[in-house]
C-alpha cells in the first residue's frame, strides 16, 4: 500500500510515519498483555520487569522518533 501512497503523494516521505504504527501498536500490545498480567497475579512480577521496561523504553524511542519526524513534514508542507 504504501508505494501506492507514495506514487500519488509525491515520494516515500509523505508515508515514512505511518510506516511506524504497525511497531507503536506491537508494543503497546506488549505492555497492555503485561498491565494485564499484573492485574490478574495482583503485582507486576518480577520476571515481567525487565521486558516490561525494555517495551517502554522502546516505545517511547519510537514515539519520539515519530513525532519529530511528523512535525518535520509538517513543517516542509507549510513552507
Amino acid at each position: 500500500m504504501y508505494p501506492a501512497l507514495n506514487e500519488r503523494l509525491g515520494g516515500p516521505d509523505a508515508t515514512e510515519t505511518m510506516s511506524r504504527a504497525h511497531e507503536i501498536e506491537r508494543l503497546a500490545q506488549r505492555i497492555a498483555t503485561h498491565l494485564a498480567l499484573a492485574d490478574a497475579a495482583g503485582a507486576l512480577l518480577p520476571e515481567q520487569l525487565d521486558d516490561l521496561r525494555a517495551s517502554l523504553y522502546g516505545l517511547h524511542t519510537v514515539l519520539r522518533l515519530h513525532f519529530s519526524q511528523e512535525e518535520e513534514s509538517y513543517f516542509s508542507l507549510s513552507s
